[in-house]
């Protein structure tokens, strides 16, 4: 699709030329709009344009005013101009700018479809012979590149490619697409295709592939913040459509044709890191990634356990939090793309086992079958977010949304985790309570004290495992007790009598 901006400075025009014909049909596609034409021109750096439709008088800037900076900038864009009158001598101006038609307003239909089907047949025989040129001319360099990255300065391809471009400074680009399905997969050839046409029109460059990355030599350095900005735009637009995401790191500026085999060697080092590198913009420098701190390890189950408890209130905050923190906290342990990917499998997996247990309502197994979606997570910050979606999507089963139902919650989750080390200040952390607050709440709904509470639901259930035979020691662990003789205690206070004697009486 040739791609195709409406400058016009009332939104009815644009709106009207936008619906006016079935623009894809027609081989092109409207991607964006302008008011004006300073607001054109940003858009042009947004864009890589084809065709330009612009009327003649705007405020600020005018159409021709337009025209001329885009071509004093270097723009080749075909454009159409519009005008409410005809206007011969803004009609000879336009000819100086290379303008391909002049419509007069209100637009016809038919008028405007002849101008683009003609349009249309010379963008396709430029396409085709920027293609051909860009063959012959790039092939033997992209050969020698090749051989020179292969061989190293020492080869004989150094002198081989220093002919074949007239260079005097360089860049080197490493670039590694994501893609996420096979048909994306299947799209590298094409993104190295799209490329090349992007450097040959813009003569900025070649592009090789050299797997499983894409390499891009430029003819100047990447200093200007605007050429940084334009490149960017122009890797994102060759892999529009054909990869999920891209990775793109420098080799830094390079001073002559011997120094391209260190500064790729210099790219293939920093795309090591790329499971730490964000996306949206190309790495100029090595990132500063923290180092790792013998013993200083994560505790993985205690994280987990703070996930399981905020998930079964839906505290989103404290499962956000709590993924956040495990990522940090694995980074300053010098965990590896492999390691923390483990890592979180694992804290998703200890979430999902104990959830199994306690809610038999949950679809668990569907939730586990995301599971191997976080090892193909080509990002630190990506792997957060689907981990965090992930117990999202639990606690959206879970969630009740009412704000009074939090003291059932809490109810709940003392009933199903009472042999856990629960503690007021924890459930009140998670629940986003004062403790003194949330204590006072509970007591209001339940006629009790949090630890009153809990010690009775921890001494039913101790009745009923009594009842069913076992043995003292091994109550008191089950219902949270590590020390028997505390358990004899709180036993004895609540039920009357010693948890022997009353395992005698029932038994």
């Amino acid at each position: 699709m040739y791609k195709v901006l409406l400058v016009d400075d009332e939104p009815m025009i644009r709106e009207g030329l936008r619906t006016l014909l079935e623009w894809e049909s027609l081989g092109y596609e409207v991607v964006d709009t302008a008011a004006n034409g300073k607001d054109a021109l940003k858009k042009c750096e947004q864009h890589e344009l084809d065709l330009i439709i612009v009327d003649i008088r705007m405020p600020e800037m005018n159409g021709l005013e337009l025209i001329r900076t885009i071509r004093e900038n270097g723009g080749t864009m075909h454009v159409l101009i519009l005008s409410g009158y005809a206007d011969f001598e803004y009609a000879k101006q336009a000819i100086v700018q290379r303008i391909d038609g002049y419509l007069l307003k209100p637009v016809d239909e038919d008028e405007l479809m002849d101008y683009l089907q003609s349009l249309r047949k010379e963008l396709d025989l430029e396409y085709e012979t920027r293609r051909k040129r860009l063959d012959e001319r790039q092939g033997n360099a992209e050969d020698d590149l090749k051989r020179l990255l292969a061989e190293g300065s020492a080869g004989p391809s150094l002198s081989q490619l220093s002919a074949s471009l007239d260079w005097t400074e360089f860049e080197l680009l490493l670039i590694k697409t994501h893609e996420r399905n096979e048909e994306e997969t299947a799209g590298h050839a094409h993104i190295k295709r799209r490329l090349s046409e992007r450097l040959e029109q813009s003569g900025s460059g070649l592009a090789v592939a050299m797997e499983p990355y894409l390499l891009i030599l430029l003819n100047k350095g990447l200093g200007n913040e605007r050429f940084l900005r334009e490149m960017h735009a122009m890797i994102a637009g060759a892999c529009e459509g054909l990869a999920s995401d891209f990775t793109v790191v420098t080799g830094g500026k390079i001073a002559g044709f011997t120094d391209i085999p260190s500064a790729y060697q210099k790219a293939l080092e920093r795309m090591k890191n790329r499971f730490f590198l964000e996306g949206g913009q190309i790495m100029t420098e090595d990132p500063q990634l923290p180092g790792g701190h013998e013993g200083a390890k994560p505790d993985l189950t205690g994280t987990a356990e703070k996930l399981y408890l905020a998930l079964e209130i839906v505290n989103r905050e404290a499962i956000r939090q709590q993924i956040e923190e495990s990522a940090e906290a694995m980074k300053a342990a010098g965990f590896g793309e492999a390691e923390m990917k483990a890592a979180f499998v694992e804290l998703v997996s200890s979430i999902l086992d104990k959830l199994a247990s306690k809610r038999p309502e949950l679809p668990v197994r569907d939730y586990r079958q995301r599971i191997p979606e976080l090892f193909r997570e080509y990002r630190v910050s990506s792997l957060t977010r689907l981990a965090s979606a992930i117990i999202d999507q639990i606690a959206d089963a879970l969630d009740h949304s009412s704000a009074d139902k939090q003291i059932n919650r809490m109810i709940d989750l003392i009933r199903r985790n009472y042999k856990e080390n629960l503690k007021m200040e924890t459930l009140a952390e998670l629940f986003n309570y004062n403790s003194a607050y949330l204590g006072k709440l509970f007591k209001q709904v339940t006629g009790e004290n949090f630890n009153t509470y809990l010690d009775k639901v921890r001494m039913e259930q101790a009745k009923i495992l009594l009842e069913q035979g076992l043995k003292v020691y091994q109550v008191a662990e089950m219902v949270g007790y590590a020390n028997v003789d505390y358990f004899h205690s709180k036993f004895r206070k609540y039920v009357g009598s010693s948890p022997s004697v009353y395992r005698k009486k029932d038994s």
